[in-house]
């Protein structure tokens, strides 16, 4: 049974105002597949969770390559960015898609050097994947099983790689990977368009877009996280990195918000949500 516990809350917005402030989101992301919600990480901060994620993706490799890199959630590394996670205007959009229960698939460093170079790999994410062999079968549902966010730590422009996105594509029964489709992931595609937003902002996708990362031609470094969210239901115990722990002292002092959203993947805690 789904138990709700009475969690210390962070102060809210009044429902009505919430409601109004995300509805152009939710109607960009039900017909384009696609948003980017603004100044979901203060100004004033920032720059000063950038540092914490470039400085920590360093302390998890080292981590990895030592004890194998299924063995500690990539957001152990970096709880300062992991208290941003459940922001009240990103939750709201998500839930509006998924359903009011909802939990994070995935954790994942996205860091690219200057001028880093790539073509094209376009792809939609979990679990419409369709290298993945844990993938659901073409044709996609209507329903949205999945929500792709990247989290901007560094301004994303066309200069310095903002992620390619085709939008309305996640309505679109064919894929860039599908062996029958003819589109190909590694060529630019028509319709396609960079998305850009300044340091702090949160691109949000629906998974099932295509989408691709992008390479740095610029002198400076781009930093970004993605992290998705699942609905409640959904199978996410597919063996793999993102089934790695979080140590229980780092999940105790995760927000009580941000620990519903992870409490699955706590160590040597008992559930009390996801029960």
């Amino acid at each position: 049974m789904l138990q709700i516990p009475a969690f210390k809350r962070r102060s809210r917005m009044p429902t009505e105002n919430l409601s109004e402030t995300i509805n152009p989101y939710v109607t960009q992301m039900r017909e384009e597949g696609w948003c980017v919600l603004e100044d979901v990480i203060p100004a004033d901060i920032v720059n000063s969770v950038r540092e914490e994620v470039e400085t920590s993706e360093a302390d998890y490799n080292a981590f990895s390559k030592d004890n194998g890199r299924w063995e500690r959630n990539v957001i152990s590394f970096m709880p300062n960015f992991a208290s941003h996670l459940a922001n009240e205007r990103l939750l709201a959009v998500i839930r509006e898609l998924l359903g009011p229960q909802v939990r994070i698939s995935q954790t994942e460093y996205k860091i690219r050097p200057p001028h880093y170079q790539l073509v094209r790999a376009y792809h939609s994410d979990f679990p419409y994947d369709l290298n993945q062999k844990w993938h659901i079968t073409q044709p996609f549902p209507t329903a949205v099983i999945g929500i792709t966010t990247l989290w901007m730590l560094t301004d994303f422009t066309t200069e310095n790689g903002g992620t390619w996105i085709v939008p309305k594509s996640h309505v679109d029964l064919r894929n860039p990977r599908g062996k029958e489709d003819g589109i190909g992931d590694r060529n630019p595609l028509a319709g396609e368009m960079q998305a850009v937003g300044s340091a702090g902002s949160v691109l949000i996708m629906d998974s099932r877009i295509w989408h691709s990362n992008a390479e740095n031609p610029s002198d400076g470094r781009r930093t970004a996280v993605v992290v998705r969210y699942a609905p409640w239901w959904l199978n996410l115990e597919l063996f793999g990195v993102n089934t790695a722990t979080i140590p229980g002292e780092t999940y105790d002092k995760f927000p009580d918000d941000v620990k519903l959203l992870y409490e699955h993947r706590a160590e040597d805690r008992e559930p009390a949500l996801w029960v």
